[in-house]
């Protein structure tokens, strides 16, 4: 008689199946750049957004992803409806990313979310239940250029959406104050800590001292 599986070893099987999905996935996209920042209100959307506007508006084939979930901003900032909705691929229950200017793919918690006054007021576990679903199920296809807007700060969220995301290169962003200076430091370290590539670091509102 066949051994019924726990239910712990078919969580197991069941996040084996993600990982391998967002793998896959991943793997036909040529260069992930991930945009972080240590502290919040230093542009770190609106520098994501210029960046995939930038690539995308020379003809590279572009996606956005906003994985800050409970702050998701990018729809906004490039125009794009929340109230369009992600098709559904009858064949295999993925989704279709939304395409904004110059044909820019965005995946966005902003789609899912009854108006853009609607809190997200998720803990951890199911915000990173999304964060796997937009990085796993949207079917992006190839790409030359994929840009994650990550939440700022350096907590457990940022590390494990790093940890997802396979080669992939990471810009900094920060504001001339020493204070998010500072917190710009650690961002590198830990960037540093987890063998990623640092692109660069953008000093962003530099005439504000």
């Amino acid at each position: 008689m066949q051994k019924e599986m726990s239910s712990a070893e078919q969580k197991h099987i069941e996040m084996e199946e993600r990982q391998k999905k967002i793998e896959n996935n991943m793997a036909k996209i040529k260069h992930k750049i991930v945009v972080i920042s240590g502290k919040g209100g230093v542009g770190k959307t609106t520098v994501a957004v210029n960046l995939a506007i930038s690539l995308a508006s020379v003809g590279l084939r572009v996606g956005i992803i906003d994985v800050d979930i409970t702050g998701p901003n990018v729809l906004k900032m490039l125009g794009i409806s929340p109230e369009l909705k992600p098709r559904v691929n009858p064949e295999t229950k993925n989704f279709y990313p939304v395409k904004g200017p110059f044909d820019i793919k965005a995946v966005s918690m902003g789609f899912l979310l009854q108006d853009t006054d609607t809190p997200v007021i998720w803990r951890g576990p199911m915000k990173m239940g999304a964060v796997r679903q937009f990085l796993g199920e949207a079917e992006w296809g190839e790409l030359d250029y994929l840009v994650c807007d990550l939440p700022p700060g350096t907590s457990d969220e940022t590390l494990d959406i790093l940890q997802l995301i396979p080669d992939e290169n990471v810009v900094i962003v920060s504001t001339p104050q020493e204070v998010a200076l500072m917190d710009a430091r650690r961002t590198i370290r830990m960037a540093q800590v987890m063998k990623r590539n640092v692109l660069g670091i953008v000093e962003n509102m530099s005439g504000f001292k």
